[in-house]
């Protein structure tokens, strides 16, 4: 396996039968980009230690992220204990998106303390701004853990003159030896004063509320006679107007604006760029 894939690469035997590997554990310390792998995807990197491969391209990394976890012994008996690595922001390439997709755990799952802290870190999480799905980061950014197993079934079929197929089905469990603690609803909050770049803005009408709120305070708290009194409040009147007026000018440019887009000959503006008419 890729050295950049994994810090630790554990096997456990069966008791019983020492040839049978029946567990193995994996912690994720990178997922390569094409940018770290070098401006040739195609150029082979040396492994760290003797192989008999002699080396591997960024395609055989990306395949080993699947290939590697459909291991199986001998009895159909094995799983995976996978988990990523404490204090560490990942950046995810796009292909890791879709392994997340199959391989990652399902919120299904989450016992009830977990299930608590991922719903406050969708509601605080920023997900319109990042590519980075809400659960991959949350299992990511508090190190969290899962099992992976799979097994072969046989399809169902209507048809009684056709053989059923051989499929592989996938299963997923929470490892329950976790501090799930870790993860809770005030860990979440206290990661998220750690990390306020991730943190979803703020309700827009609310922000100017309160905006036009402390700038009244301000008037006020400065007025010491009626007369400066009476001059502040008209100045904050005046504020408050031209403040309404250029919201009113905003909704107009934003209505033209969407009328656009909505418009068929728009939607495809893309398309045209490199296009010579002369």
């Amino acid at each position: 396996m890729p050295d950049y894939l994994t810090r630790e690469f554990l096997q456990k035997s069966d008791p019983k039968d020492q040839t049978l590997n029946t567990h193995s554990t994996i912690q994720i310390l990178k997922v390569l980009q094409p940018r770290h792998f070098g401006s040739d995807l195609n150029k082979g990197k040396r492994f760290s230690v003797p192989f008999d491969l002699v080396g591997y391209t960024y395609w055989d990394y990306v395949d080993a992220w699947t290939k590697v976890f459909w291991h199986q012994n001998t009895r159909f008996k094995h799983s995976w204990l996978i988990y990523f690595k404490t204090n560490t922001i990942y950046n995810f390439p796009n292909w890791f998106l879709q392994w997340w997709d199959f391989f990652g755990p399902i919120p299904e799952i989450f016992p009830e303390i977990v299930q608590q802290g991922f719903a406050q870190f969708e509601r605080q999480y920023n997900s319109q701004e990042s590519r980075i799905l809400a659960d991959l980061k949350y299992f990511s950014s508090f190190a969290l853990s899962w099992i992976f197993s799979w097994q072969y079934r046989y399809s169902k079929t209507e048809k009684t003159n056709q053989y059923p197929s051989l499929q592989r089905h996938t299963f997923v469990k929470w490892w329950t030896q976790f501090d799930s603690s870790k993860a809770d609803q005030e860990q979440v909050k206290l990661w998220f004063q750690s990390h306020p770049k991730f943190l979803k803005a703020a309700d827009p009408e609310t922000s100017v509320f309160l905006n036009q709120k402390s700038h009244l305070a301000a008037f006020l708290a400065g007025s010491k006679s009626k007369e400066v009194l009476t001059k502040n409040l008209k100045e904050v009147l005046q504020m408050l107007q031209q403040e309404e007026e250029g919201s009113s000018s905003k909704k107009e440019e934003t209505s033209s604006s969407s009328s656009e887009e909505e418009d068929p000959f728009y939607q495809n503006e893309d398309d045209c760029f490199g296009i010579c008419l002369d």
